[in-house]
């Protein structure tokens, strides 16, 4: 017999890791790590526009996260403006396969519409777009400038056609703010 089961401890021990050792040994490769499917999982980011819809637009370092409404050509063949009584609601348009405007107004009804901060914007600024098929597109803004109102949107589609990514346009004011933006590596 041992001494207070000292020894009898030891032993103890070291059967249960032989068995352990053994076990683990003849179980085969370890399971290679299954894709995460909770609900907390991120989305897939995926920079070029693809052919999925743009569902929201995320501008953190102005506040705004507005839902986006598909917008047409009016007869004129200029992109329609969103409701003028919705001013915290911006709308897109896809201008050339590779290239969306978000369009969106500064005020409406004398309060601050969805892009009253465009102009805070500046080169380096992430945008983010959340997309139908459950992807987000992220862009980064290359520069900003100001158009007059007049022929706004004849002058800032056609100008650029090669240019892809994405353009955020204020509308609604004397002079429109264009946001020019490439899509994020």
């Amino acid at each position: 017999m041992c001494v207070n089961g000292f020894v009898g401890t030891r032993v103890l021990i070291a059967v249960l890791c032989v068995a352990l050792a053994t076990t683990a040994c003849s179980q085969g490769p370890a399971p290679k790590p299954s894709a995460a499917t909770s609900d907390s999982a991120p989305p897939p980011v995926v920079s070029p526009l693809g052919n999925s819809d743009p569902m929201e637009l995320r501008v953190e370092r102005i506040g705004v996260r507005s839902s986006l409404v598909a917008l047409g050509l009016d007869q004129q063949g200029a992109v329609q403006m969103p409701p003028a009584n919705e001013g915290m609601q911006a709308g897109w348009y896809q201008t050339q396969p590779q290239q969306w405007i978000i369009v969106g107004r500064i005020e409406s009804n004398k309060a601050r519409g969805v892009f009253y901060r465009l102009n805070d914007l500046a080169e380096g600024d992430l945008l983010e777009v959340s997309k139908k098929d459950g992807s987000v597109a992220r862009f980064t803004v290359t520069h900003t400038e100001r158009i007059i109102r007049d022929d706004f949107f004849a002058e800032a589609v056609a100008r650029d056609k090669d240019e892809q990514g994405l353009r955020l346009i204020t509308c609604g004011t004397r002079d429109n703010v264009i946001v020019h933006a490439a899509p994020s590596q």
